[in-house]
């Protein structure tokens, strides 16, 4: 982890909230590492706190610096569901991630409005009701990416 995403990490608050924090449809960039082409990604992260919150902005931010750089969807967002967990100590976490690729749309695919959807839970996030749960509020309302 660079120590970029270690300080924002760091930046929590004590809390007794125990219910489900949500930041939904941040917006990120990344790259395809086969095609070294752009990714637009909307990604939904949440965790439910144990003793500490993370401060408001931090979410939208990891989401942001996490996805910089050449990194396959997938992992991106295990990573940022591991991340949450662990470094939050929360009782659990998930993640939500639309990608549109840029490989995809603009190569001989032509799959101009395809989107990869890709998820991660952790903790009680495994749980199907807590599970369901986000992925509705999420997906409520959402609206295309681009």
């Amino acid at each position: 982890m660079s120590g970029e995403i270690d300080a924002l990490l760091a930046r929590t608050f004590p809390a007794k909230y125990g219910e489900m924090v949500i930041s939904k449809g941040n917006t990120a960039f990344g790259v395809c590492p086969h095609h070294l082409l752009p990714v637009v990604y909307r990604i939904s992260l949440a965790y439910i706190p144990t003793r500490k919150v993370l401060g408001l902005s931090k979410l939208s931010r990891l989401a942001r610096l996490m996805a910089r750089g050449p990194r396959l969807q997938e992992d991106l967002t295990h990573e940022l569901a591991a991340l949450l967990h662990e470094n939050l100590d929360s009782q659990g976490s998930a993640v939500y991630v639309e990608g549109l690729h840029m490989c995809m749309a603009a190569r001989g695919v032509g799959a101009h409005e395809a989107r990869l959807i890709t998820s991660a839970v952790r903790g009680v996030f495994l749980e199907l009701a807590t599970r369901e749960e986000f992925i509705k509020l999420v997906t409520a309302d959402q609206g295309r990416l681009l």
